[in-house]
Order: C-alpha cells, then sequence, then structure tokens
C-alpha cells in the first residue's frame, strides 16, 4: 500500500517557485491545445469542408492505396515468373488506343508496363511504349496459335518482331494473353525473354519438360492477369 504520510511528504518537498512553473506550463500547453482546436475548426468552416467531403477522400485513398497493393503484387508475381522459368526478362504489355485515323478508326497500339530484368540484363521498357499494333502482325498471330510456348527467334519470319528481339539479344521467348473482365477481350500478354540457352539446357538436363514449362507460364499468367484487374479498376 501507499503510505499517504510518505505522498504528503514528497508533494511538501517540491519549492512553491517549482510549483508554480509547472502550472505555468500546463496553462501554457492547454491553450496551445484549445487553439488548435479552435484553429482546425475554423479551418473547415472557412473552406466550407464537410464530413461528407472527408469521407470521400478518405474513400479515395482508400481505393488508391489498393491499386497501389495490386501493382505490387503484379510485380512480384512477374518476378516470380521469370525465376520460375529461368528466363531473362519478364514483361507485361498492355493494349491501347493512341489517337484515330483519317476515317475514325481507332488505332491500336500496346506498351510496356510492367518489367522484371535479371542481373545485367536491360530493360526494354522506356523504348517499348505507345507501339504500332500493326508493326507486329506475326506476334498477334502467334498470341493466338502458340500461346504459353516457347518459341525459337531463328524460326520466325524476317520481321520488325524478329529483329527487336534480335536487337536485345533474345534467343526465345513466350507469349501468354492477358484478358480483359469478361475474359473475352483482349487485354494485353505477358512475354518472357531468354537470352541464352543455358538456362533452357539445364532444365531440360533436370527433366523439366516444355510442358510443364508452359502449365507454370499458364498459371503465373492467371494470377497476373487476376492482379491487373484488380489494378485497373
Amino acid at each position: 500500500m501507499i503510505d499517504p504520510t510518505s505522498t504528503q511528504i514528497a508533494t511538501e518537498s517540491i519549492s512553491p517557485p517549482v510549483r508554480d512553473i509547472f502550472l505555468t506550463l500546463g496553462e501554457i500547453a492547454g491553450v496551445f491545445a484549445t487553439g488548435i482546436g479552435i484553429g482546425l475548426i475554423g479551418a473547415i468552416k472557412k473552406k466550407n469542408i464537410s464530413f461528407a467531403w472527408l469521407f470521400g477522400w478518405w474513400k479515395k485513398e482508400r481505393g488508391e492505396s489498393k491499386k497501389r497493393e495490386a501493382h505490387s503484387r503484379v510485380h512480384e508475381s512477374l518476378t516470380e515468373l521469370r525465376v520460375l522459368v529461368r528466363s531473362s526478362r519478364s514483361l507485361i504489355f498492355q493494349f491501347h488506343n493512341g489517337g484515330k485515323f483519317a476515317d475514325g478508326t481507332s488505332i491500336k497500339r500496346f506498351s510496356i508496363t510492367h518489367e522484371s530484368c535479371s542481373s545485367g540484363v536491360s530493360g526494354m521498357m522506356l523504348e517499348s511504349q505507345d507501339v504500332l499494333l500493326t508493326r507486329y502482325m506475326e506476334l498477334v498471330d502467334l498470341l493466338d496459335k502458340k500461346s504459353n510456348h516457347i518459341i525459337s527467334v531463328s524460326s520466325l519470319p524476317h520481321c520488325s518482331f524478329r529483329s527487336t528481339l534480335e536487337i536485345n539479344n533474345v534467343v526465345c521467348f513466350c507469349l501468354s494473353p492477358l484478358k480483359c473482365q469478361d475474359s473475352l477481350t483482349p487485354m494485353g500478354f505477358v512475354c518472357c525473354h531468354w537470352c541464352d540457352y543455358d538456362e533452357l539446357d539445364r532444365m531440360h538436363e533436370e527433366e523439366i519438360g516444355d510442358v510443364a514449362l508452359q502449365e507454370v507460364i499458364e498459371n503465373t499468367t492467371r494470377t497476373i492477369n487476376n492482379h491487373l484487374l484488380m489494378a485497373n479498376k
């Protein structure tokens, strides 16, 4: 138990000038806190800030936070894909409009929106923005006929698509389609690049076949697709 006598003695041991200082500091702190409160109320009234506006702002910030989290998951999944299939690059291309032709027809373009590169491999994001889709019709054909397949660049006909891959030291690649919410409309595609045959040869030596790689690519692309739909809401 606390001895009231000792408490009284401790209290009385504080000299009057010291008590006055503490009382003065307390009064100053109270005035300061009151001033802040009055100032905030005045600012809210002056700016006509309502609780409805504050709630709307909070809701918007919460939505933006969820989008940032979704984009982080996209990057994580893209890096996971690159590591699992031991590729040099993994990229996400998304389709978008880029103006109109004279007859009013929309100009189709695509851009890299996310990228993951292994150490020492240069990125392609800066050079692959607002690219005309009509320059790479071979790519569109491969997306339709050979999605998730590992394709050798040397097997392609001489075209802009092949030249771009060769300039970036790509020897093999794969393409996986991304779909919009309706699961029908093309949203873009995931692309993996191998800049040499070493990792592909090692996987074959480890008896990791093309079918197993295709399953990994397809499943991870599905996860990326879901995260992108959340990020684009």
